[in-house]
């Protein structure tokens, strides 16, 4: 209340540093299954919500069994939650099996599985053939209206169509881009040029003057 909104560039990286990162990782994902079964009690529409985890997460081998548990506790169904990855999880430790097999274990326990931010740091198309993601997050550096940035993206978008990947453009601002990404058959969009951030309840209404 003292300081107004805090923006996760400030708050993510001491949550990093203290170890607490975990907590608020957890945290995060409960409630998304409260949103989730509060939506699926009152019988609205579900759709799925993705969970940002740190890759602080991943430093212990039993990094998912606490979603699981929460994800049992509120009988959210396969489907509804899809766990983003970001590229440093790969690079920081090079450990390219060990993520696979996390990604495996997710898929197991009925959750999807994306890979976020994909193309800003030192993104591989090599990742897109060992990793058995459900959807690539195109970050918003390709979107800058170049022409060669958006051959690069009709690229991937063709490449993620044939290894069946779907694919989320991100940071999406003008009706310009969205209509070159209609053009390109880009499965899905997120950004201003639909809606800013919102709280759930601003949100759910949004959906419903929408459905």
């Amino acid at each position: 209340p003292a300081q107004g909104v805090i923006f996760p560039s400030d708050f993510i990286p001491l949550f990093e540093k203290n170890g607490r990162i975990r907590s608020l990782d957890l945290y995060m994902f409960e409630q998304v299954c409260k949103t989730l079964r509060d939506w699926a009690d009152r019988g609205r529409q579900i759709l799925p919500i993705s969970v940002n985890l740190s890759r602080e997460h991943f430093r212990s081998d039993d990094a998912l069994r606490p979603l699981q548990a929460i994800a049992s506790r509120y009988a959210i169904a396969t489907g509804w939650i899809e766990l983003e990855l970001t590229e440093s999880i790969v690079f920081d430790g090079g450990e390219i099996q060990y993520v696979k097999s996390v990604i495996t274990q997710m898929h197991k326990m009925g959750f999807l599985c994306s890979l976020d931010d994909f193309g800003f740091g030192y993104s591989s198309l090599g990742l897109l053939s060992e990793l058995d993601v459900d959807t690539v997050k195109l970050d918003r550096i390709f979107f800058n209206g170049d022409a060669r940035s958006e051959a690069v993206v009709e690229s991937m978008v063709n490449l993620c169509r044939n290894l069946h990947i779907r694919t989320v453009a991100e940071g999406i601002e003008s009706p310009d881009q969205l209509e070159f990404l209609r053009r390109i058959r880009c499965d899905m969009v997120q950004g201003y040029v639909y809606a800013k951030p919102m709280p759930e309840p601003e949100f759910s209404q949004w959906v419903k003057e929408r459905e």
